[in-house]
């Protein structure tokens, strides 16, 4: 699965029956741990008996290719902010997290099929998918606009953008966004924004990177990822835009799984977790809180 494309890449059919079976045999499941034991300190939220499908461990479906999310290290191991969470939250179970890289547009199958127990992998909640799965939300995927770091001070915002040059993928919703404003600039008298778009999100970020655009718009979390990748080079601007909610999945009739996570979830965010794990990858602007 390509990374960074569009800011709708997490739309996936959802199957059921023998087409989720046949779904199945493509999904590449294949298991892969990220060897969490149950933390040291006792559970803090009680699994009931038999809502899990292994007992003392909690599989993740999760396509494991979409940094800083969820990807493999040098060592092959899960790492990255989704990783972290479900980590942290088996921990409040009290059991062990075992990730299972599951291919995305057979994501929900596998976990109708009992293949792992909840899928964490930016499920986007749409009302599609809430007929048929039941989400646990824990944050946000969204959009933002990156300048280079010199220019953080004079361009604040997509206000500041009239009579610049602005990068995005063609079709998304960056695009869209950055095309309003446009039109928003034009209304107030001023010269509009000279929107530039590209086929690939990597050639947007390049035509940044090269200082042949003035601002480059994308998802908060690739954005995030190139911070990480490049400290010092890249700033975003304004607050994120076009979010929605993202949520781990369960089955509808794992009411009590269901129920686990979210006070897991609770916990997590209590003990201040959840704040630092986002902090650690860039993604503050994606807390569900905000």
């Amino acid at each position: 699965m390509a990374w960074s494309l569009s800011f709708s890449r997490r739309s996936v059919p959802v199957l059921t029956g023998a087409t989720a079976a046949a779904a199945l045999a493509l999904a590449g499941c294949a298991g892969s741990s990220g060897d969490t034991d149950a933390a040291a300190k006792p559970a803090s939220v009680k699994v009931p008996s038999g809502a899990l499908v292994k007992s003392g461990q909690i599989t993740y479906c999760s396509d494991i290719s979409a940094p800083p999310l969820t990807y493999y290290d040098a060592a092959q191991k899960p790492v990255g902010a989704e990783i972290e969470l479900g980590d942290a939250l088996a921990a409040e179970l009290g059991v062990k997290a075992n990730w299972a890289n599951t291919s995305f547009n057979g994501i929900v199958p596998a976990l109708q099929a009992k293949q792992c127990d909840a899928i964490v992998s930016q499920l986007y909640i749409k009302p599609e998918r809430e007929k048929v799965v039941d989400f646990v939300p824990y944050m946000y995927a969204s959009n933002t606009l990156v300048v280079a770091e010199k220019n953080a001070k004079t361009i604040k915002s997509a206000d500041d953008l009239c009579g610049k040059k602005a990068a995005g993928q063609t079709g998304t919703t960056v695009v869209e966004y950055l095309t309003d404003q446009s039109k928003k600039c034009a209304a107030a008298g001023k010269p509009k924004i000279d929107v530039r778009q590209f086929t690939k999100d990597s050639d947007a970020l390049q035509q940044l990177r090269l200082g042949l655009v003035d601002s480059y718009g994308t998802t908060l979390e690739t954005a995030a990822y190139v911070q990480k990748q490049q400290p010092g080079t890249f700033g975003l601007v304004g607050d994120p835009f076009n979010r929605i909610k993202v949520g781990a999945a369960t089955r509808k009739d794992d009411a009590s799984l269901h129920d686990a996570l979210t006070k897991a979830l609770a916990a997590v965010r209590k003990s201040g977790t959840y704040d630092a794990i986002l902090k650690k990858w860039n993604l503050s602007g994606d807390d569900i809180a905000h």
